[in-house]
């Protein structure tokens, strides 16, 4: 799952690099003339990765970003952020006093029924009796020539299925020992929040910034992002830039037009009963409803459906991002426990507009696409 998120970073006046910059953008463009419009998918990941290194200010942020996110990796190797699920003591409890089914094999090995060798091909079937799964074209329990061969083992107890409990805590559950922490389990970050993450990413058009902003980073779009946003004229798209840089009410007037727009196209669809091509949803006698909620009501004015939106001079800042790390705080909004999703929506966005009201104007504000 991807998810935005909102991460916020201190950087001091960084240093113009031009040289560095002429010498990204020679290769970004021998990449682009090179790439056979686009067909290299290779090609395009290393194109978006130079165009988030575009210029000093932006590896600047790369760096930073990196160092900030780490306490939060789900995959960190740095012992500071693990912490280890011990289940020695369970497993041991198991292997000494529990049983498990059984299926002895044509050549006298016997192993469990959640062994690989087994799990997915054959069953014990209430006879009692091994049965080969999914068998002819019916994908259904029969007693193959294979399954004739075998016996069923019921109730058999782990002692006298391993050896000993190294085996069986290796070879039937699959959990290792580990010596620094000197026990059977996992390490985990219990902070984790995220495997994989980039600049940008899914969400390249956050923030509006005037052309003569120097101070900025577009990230690397995903992939899947094929669709440009133009902006105003005089301005420009970002996903990170200082708080004093980003023109919050030009994003508010294009966020207004655009729901202006949608609305009355939507609006437009419910009374011809027909979806514009582009326009996904279902179309019902209450309005046309989207993936989780009604793209638009029956009979609301566009100031509802603005205000519904949240498109309103009340919210400073828009809600753009599911959390947030700032200062070393995470949240999200699934920490919002409200059984109304339009409340939690709102509730979260007023805690977003707090969080960003508080900041100074100097910080940086870098919208992450985060995976987990």
């Amino acid at each position: 799952m991807h998810y935005l998120t909102l991460v916020t970073v201190e950087i001091p006046k960084v240093e113009q690099e031009p040289e560095i910059d002429k010498r990204i953008q020679e290769e970004l463009n021998k990449l682009k003339s090179g790439n056979n419009n686009g067909k290299n998918f290779m090609t395009d990941i290393y194109i978006e990765r130079l165009n988030g290194l575009s210029n000093a200010f932006a590896r600047c942020v790369d760096s930073e970003i990196c160092s900030v996110l780490e306490p939060y990796a789900e995959q960190t190797d740095n012992p500071e952020y693990l912490e280890f699920e011990d289940h020695t003591e369970e497993l041991r409890n198991e292997y000494e006093n529990d049983c498990i089914d059984c299926i002895k094999l044509p050549n006298g090995k016997i192993v469990s029924i959640e062994n690989r060798m087994v799990w997915d091909k054959f069953i014990i079937g209430d006879d009692g009796k091994v049965y080969q799964k999914y068998f002819g074209q019916l994908k259904r329990p029969k007693r193959s020539k294979k399954a004739k061969k075998m016996k069923a083992l019921k109730n058999y107890p782990y002692k006298k299925l391993y050896k000993n409990f190294n085996a069986f805590a290796e070879n039937e559950k699959y959990i290792y020992y580990n010596e620094y922490y000197n026990g059977y389990g996992y390490v985990y970050n219990p902070n984790a929040f995220y495997d994989w993450y980039s600049i940008g990413g899914r969400w390249p058009f956050l923030f509006l910034v005037k052309d003569s902003c120097t101070e900025y980073s577009v990230g690397e779009k995903s992939w899947c992002s094929h669709e440009e946003q133009s902006a105003p004229k005089g301005y420009k798209w970002v996903c990170t830039a200082r708080k004093k840089d980003i023109e919050w009410n030009v994003m508010y007037r294009v966020a207004k037009e655009n729901a202006t727009k949608r609305f009355k196209i939507l609006e437009k669809a419910f009374l011809d009963k027909k979806l514009p091509e582009g326009c996904y949803g279902r179309i019902t006698e209450n309005g046309i409803t989207g993936f989780w909620d009604f793209q638009y009501k029956k009979d609301e004015t566009l100031q509802q459906f603005l205000a519904r939106n949240r498109i309103i001079r009340k919210y400073k800042y828009p809600n753009f991002a599911c959390a947030y790390l700032i200062d070393g705080e995470y949240a999200s909004e699934d920490s919002f426990n409200f059984a109304d999703k339009n409340k939690r929506n709102r509730a979260w966005h007023k805690n977003l507009n707090r969080q960003i009201d508080a900041l100074n104007e100097d910080t940086v504000l870098v919208g992450v696409d985060c995976h987990i």
